[in-house]
């Protein structure tokens, strides 16, 4: 057993979540904990899309959890009692409905099956979120930002990292997640 993985989902468990979103692609997001402000200031942004430049002239400012959890460049199930909600390919419309879902559900379960490279989150209404690479990437799965600045990375090769959040792409360390993890 990884206990990275369980001392850092640990404080998790029971915690509802909230700002649930579908970005761009197979991306969703979590927010869990106290909300807070998170203000990005306006910079000059040296982009050749007047629309980012646009953006990056505006000052933004949004709530954010104590804890962030960010899904990216994996494929991904949800579910609700046991029924498909949605995959990460599937409509927008139904990706918003299994969005909806998972809102407010406090996080029960935590599972990571380092041998598939699959992980499993679990709420307590019901709702399930499962994660696993896609066939063709190497790429991060999954970020857990933590409030004390750590986060925890899991990527699809099945190597994980706990380093804190500036640190330098370059110097992240990644070792290979083993064996099997269950929370609680």
């Amino acid at each position: 057993m990884d206990d990275t993985f369980a001392e850092t989902f640990a404080p998790l468990i029971g915690l509802p979540c909230w700002g649930v979103e579908h970005g761009q692609g197979s991306m969703l997001s979590f927010e869990f904990g106290e909300p807070r402000l998170m203000i990005r200031e306006p910079f000059v942004s040296a982009s050749p899309s007047a629309e980012m430049r646009a953006s990056a002239a505006r000052r933004r400012v949004r709530p954010v959890g104590e804890w962030h959890l960010f899904v990216f460049c994996c494929r991904w199930r949800a579910s609700a009692s046991g029924t498909l909600s949605a995959e990460d390919e599937s409509a927008q419309d139904r990706i918003g409905v299994a969005v909806r879902d998972f809102d407010g559900q406090r996080l029960t379960r935590f599972a990571l099956d380092a041998a598939e490279r699959r992980a499993t989150f679990g709420f307590d209404l019901g709702a399930v979120l499962e994660t696993w690479p896609y066939a063709d990437d190497d790429g991060e799965q999954w970020s857990l930002y933590r409030p004390d600045g750590r986060v925890l990375t899991y990527r699809a090769d099945g190597a994980v990292s706990h380093d804190p959040g500036d640190t330098h792409p370059d110097r992240i360390v990644w070792r290979a997640a083993e064996g099997s993890v269950r929370v609680p």
